[in-house]
């Protein structure tokens, strides 16, 4: 079942890290237009980028992906 990022739980987590954008941003080599593009779903990011947004908030990638599949 493919999987994709989930930009808006990740922001969730990101806040009660008690981090900005900008932190990930420095923290992963992105832009923080690139950041707030993952956040709010207007983009994805590739697989090592997520991989180190997860880092950045001490959590696994995991948490931060949902199933494609839409209920009917």
């Amino acid at each position: 079942m493919p999987r994709t990022f989930n930009g808006p739980r990740f922001r969730d987590q990101r806040r009660l890290a008690g981090l900005s954008v900008e932190d990930i941003a420095a923290r992963i080599g992105r832009s923080t237009w690139s950041v707030w593009g993952y956040e709010r779903g207007t983009a994805v990011p590739p697989i090592p980028v997520a991989d180190a947004m997860a880092d950045a908030v001490g959590l696994p990638l995991d948490r931060f992906l949902a199933d494609d599949l839409q209920a009917a």
